[in-house]
C-alpha cells in the first residue's frame, strides 16, 4: 500500500524539473488522479486521461484555494528560477516571487485538510561551513551571504512547516537536496552548472568555458532520485523534520565538466572565467539521517548524467 493509492494529488510548478518526474512517477500508478499547475509559457510535456493541467498564478490566494479544492496530497514545487547570476541580481524578486506563493499553497492546503504535503528545501539554507553539513545545523548560522534570499526564505518556510505540523492535522514531508539535475532542467541562462556544462559540451565548445577556477566543490543529485527520496519521507516520516539527500558524494566543478566532456567524446582545452559568480566554494551535506531511515540513491553521478544527456540531445 502506498499514501498515494486512491488519492488525488497536487503538483504545482509541474513544468519544471521536479514536476515532471513526480508527474511521471505517480503515472506509473493508476489510481491516482493529479492536478498539475502550471503558471508561464513552459508545458507540460506528458498527456494521460488521469491528469487535469490547470493555469494558476500561485501569488494569488484564491488560486491556490481552487487548485486544492478536493486535494488529498500537495507536492509543492512552484519555484522562480534565476540561475547563479540571479542569485545576485535578484536578490529582491528571489524572495517575493518564491515565498508568497509557497505561504498560500500551504496555508490554503492546510485549510482544505489536505492529508500530506512535500516540499524540498534547499542546500542554500544551511551556513557558508566546508564540511558535509547535518540537518540539526540548519539554523546555527547565517545562510552564505550570497545566498542569502534563496536561504532565508526557505528558512522561513521550514518554520511555517514546524508550526502548521504542531496546529491542523496535514502532515508534512521535508527533503533537502545538493544540486538537483535531469530531464526538463532549465537549459538556458537560467539554467544551473551541470545544464550550462551539457549545452556547452554538445556543441563542443574549444576552449571550454568554465566558470571560476574549476576548484569549486558540489554534491548533486539525479531529480528521480530527489522524487523517490521526498516519497519515501512521505511514506515513513511525514513529520516536517527534514532530510538531506544527494547522490553519490563530492566532484570538483572541473571533475564534473571533464565527465560531460567524457560522455560526449570532447577534449577541449579549459578556459576558467574567474570573473564570472561562482558562489559558495564548498557546497555538501551529510546523508547519514535518510540513510538511517532506509533510503538510498539508485543514481549514480555517470548514470544519471547520461540520462540527462540523452534527453538534452532528443528535446533541444
Amino acid at each position: 500500500m502506498s499514501i498515494f493509492d486512491n488519492k488525488t494529488v497536487l503538483i504545482t510548478g509541474a513544468a519544471g524539473i521536479c514536476g515532471h518526474a513526480a508527474i511521471k512517477r505517480l503515472l506509473q500508478n493508476d489510481t491516482v488522479k493529479i492536478r498539475a499547475t502550471v503558471f508561464n509559457t513552459r508545458k507540460i510535456q506528458f498527456d494521460h486521461p488521469n491528469l487535469e493541467i490547470v493555469r494558476a498564478d500561485l501569488t494569488s490566494y484564491e488560486d491556490c484555494q481552487r487548485c486544492v479544492e478536493g486535494v488529498d496530497i500537495v507536492l509543492n514545487f512552484a519555484a522562480w528560477i534565476a540561475g547563479a547570476k540571479g542569485q545576485m541580481e535578484y536578490k529582491v524578486d528571489l524572495v517575493r516571487r518564491n515565498i508568497v506563493p509557497t505561504i498560500n499553497m500551504m496555508d490554503a492546503a492546510v485549510k482544505e485538510g489536505v492529508e500530506y504535503f512535500g516540499f524540498i528545501g534547499s542546500s542554500t539554507m544551511y551556513p557558508g561551513v566546508d564540511y558535509p553539513v547535518q540537518e540539526k545545523e540548519l539554523f546555527d548560522f547565517e545562510p552564505f551571504p550570497l545566498y542569502a534570499g534563496v536561504g532565508w526564505m526557505k528558512r522561513y518556510s521550514q518554520k511555517v512547516i514546524e508550526l502548521f505540523q504542531d496546529v491542523s492535522n496535514t502532515k508534512f514531508g521535508v527533503v533537502i537536496p545538493s544540486a538537483i539535475y535531469g530531464p526538463y532542467d532549465n537549459f538556458n541562462e537560467k539554467g544551473h552548472v551541470i545544464p550550462q556544462l551539457i549545452m556547452k559540451s554538445s556543441v563542443k565548445m574549444n576552449p571550454f568555458e568554465v566558470w571560476g577556477d574549476g576548484t569549486q566543490v558540489r554534491q548533486f543529485i539525479y531529480v528521480d532520485d530527489l522524487i523517490d527520496a521526498l516519497f519515501y519521507v512521505l511514506e515513513n516520516d511525514p513529520s516536517g523534520t527534514p532530510y538531506n539527500v544527494r547522490t553519490g558524494g563530492s566532484i570538483t566543478i572541473t571533475e564534473l565538466a571533464e565527465k560531460i566532456n567524457e560522455i560526449y567524446n570532447h577534449d577541449p582545452q579549459y578556459n576558467y572565467d574567474t570573473t564570472k559568480p561562482t558562489m559558495i566554494l564548498k557546497r555538501q551535506v551529510n546523508i547519514d539521517k535518510i540513510t538511517e531511515l532506509g533510503w538510498r540513491p539508485k543514481n549514480s553521478l555517470e548514470d544519471g548524467l547520461r540520462k540527462t544527456i540523452e534527453w538534452y540531445e532528443e528535446n533541444k
